[in-house]
């Protein structure tokens, strides 16, 4: 079954696990970093061979923002790095600070792990994600994953709030005016937040928690404005056990009303929007509302066709890029609320890292799919690794669910037909593209539905925004009240 459409995002999609951060510089790397293949390569001329990488930069949706790749293929330190960059050289030697801190933490441990005769294969991802603001500035995310071959790995966040325009760097002290002592409500709000996350139940350090959300500065520096929250990051294992990943925490801004300053500071008209329960009850009731379509069709005289179609109308919601701690478990609860089945093509890495949630997908009786390890272009790759992608995604998810992945997803719907023998699965595409990774708005997501889907579409959405989740609801709504019926991509006829 192959479903070809639209094409999906370029960005690099975000993954599991981090090494802790070692602050060594770039020449270390180079000088003593070496694989066993490059060693046999270069044993002529005695030197240390120089890590070879693939370096592209590419436009991205944002007006001023360039999107860096980096990529080093070998079978015992791979990595693939992507980052944003600007014509502002303070954000990007900013970014850079911490991309090579990364990168060089992870070459180094693995080369010391291969000294020691370690011959366990590790692995470095790191992604971002972007998220515009009102007040014209970015949210820049970044999420580092690294494995070292040990029983886990470890997740991390690294966050840049930056105004292209001005080039100014926005630290959190600047949405408070400097006025550390408004950090209380912050410190607060976000305590309550980690107290109520079911994801985090039984799982929060409550001394790490507590010394993690005093209010202070530095403990608030991981930070996003995203529309109408101020999301507050964790790196894994900081506040909560390692079954509770990265946690994630959203305080609407209009709770920090009188703490916040302009032009942070929400506007009257936009504190209606924020809360999910009032997204979802609106959304509930615009398709009973709405006299267009449904109205129109009963004068209709040909009665024995309206029934079949609207029997047979048929629609497969489907998830990318997951599971993810804090998204996935709200878009599983909203599923089951309108009793929808859907289908999560999961990348291998975040399985690994919780594989607890790629569990309860398929406990709620959703399909599986296969998104790949590490979100790579297989168009661009050799077979070998081809397969590798896939067979190591399709071996975690089993080992995770009990169920091996019935369909596949090439990462930005990029393959080529000789890649399906090696792929052994149906590929399954997309034809409504909700563009949710881009436009980041609940609202957004049943405007994207309406304008495209059909019987028999399959929307394409991402189980690791906080907005879909938000805005899901409102599309189930309308679908349902337009005769739509939920089903996997396999079970699309």
């Amino acid at each position: 079954m192959t479903r070809s459409k639209s094409k999906k995002r370029g960005p690099w999609i975000d993954v599991a696990c981090i090494s802790m951060i070692v602050f060594l510089s770039m020449t270390l790397i180079f000088l003593g970093y070496s694989t066993e293949s490059d060693a046999k390569q270069n044993t002529n001329n005695g030197h240390a061979p120089e890590v070879k990488k693939d370096v592209s930069t590419i436009e991205s949706a944002f007006p001023g923002i360039l999107i860096t790749t980096e990529v080093k293929k070998d079978d015992y330190s791979p990595y693939a790095i992507q980052y944003p960059q600007s014509k502002v050289v303070s954000f990007n030697d900013r970014v850079k600070k911490y991309i090579d801190e990364q990168r060089d933490t992870y070459l180094i441990a693995m080369e010391e792990n291969k000294r020691i005769g370690s011959k366990t294969p590790g692995e470095l991802n790191i992604a971002f994600e972007t998220f515009p603001h009102a007040s014209g500035s970015y949210s820049f995310v970044m999420i580092s994953g690294t494995y070292l071959g040990g029983a886990n790995g470890f997740t991390n966040f690294n966050t840049i709030h930056f105004d292209p325009d001005s080039g100014e760097i926005i630290e959190v002290a600047d949405l408070f005016g400097h006025d550390e002592s408004k950090l209380v409500k912050l410190s607060s709000l976000v305590r309550d937040g980690i107290q109520k996350d079911p994801s985090l139940t039984n799982r929060v350090l409550e001394e790490d928690m507590m010394l993690a959300t005093e209010p202070k500065w530095s403990n608030f520096e991981n930070f996003a404005l995203i529309d109408d929250s101020l999301v507050i990051y964790f790196d894994e294992y900081e506040i909560a056990s390692d079954a509770a990943g990265a946690p994630v925490i959203a305080v609407p801004l209009a709770a920090l009303t009188e703490q916040l300053v302009a032009p942070y500071k929400p506007d009257v008209e936009v504190l209606p929007k924020p809360p999910v329960e009032e997204v979802s009850d609106e959304a509930e009731e615009e398709p009973i509302e709405e006299p267009t379509e449904e109205p129109a069709e009963e004068p209709d005289d040909s009665d024995d066709v309206q029934p079949v179609e609207t029997d047979t109308k048929q629609v497969a919601l489907t998830f990318d890029d997951g599971p993810d701690p804090k998204v996935t478990p709200q878009i599983l609860a909203t599923l089951a609320k309108y009793d929808a089945k859907a289908t999560f093509f999961m990348l291998g890495s975040r399985v690994e890292s919780y594989p607890e949630i790629a569990k309860d997908v398929l406990t709620a009786g959703h399909e599986l799919g296969n998104h790949t390890w590490t979100h790579a272009n297989l168009t661009k790759m050799a077979t070998d690794s081809i397969t590798k992608e896939v067979s190591r995604t399709n071996n975690i998810i089993e080992q995770a669910t009990g169920q091996a992945p019935t369909v596949f997803r090439p990462p930005y719907g990029a393959f080529k037909d000789d890649m399906l023998n090696v792929m052994q699965l149906p590929v399954v595409l997309w034809d409504v593209d909700t563009l949710d990774w881009k436009h980041r708005d609940a609202a957004q997501l049943l405007t994207s539905v309406k304008s495209s889907v059909h019987d028999g579409s399959t929307v394409l959405m991402h189980d690791i925004h906080l907005s879909t989740a938000q805005g899901l609801d409102s599309v189930l709504a309308y679908l349902t009240s337009e005769g739509y019926e939920f089903v996997t991509v396999s079970e699309l006829e």
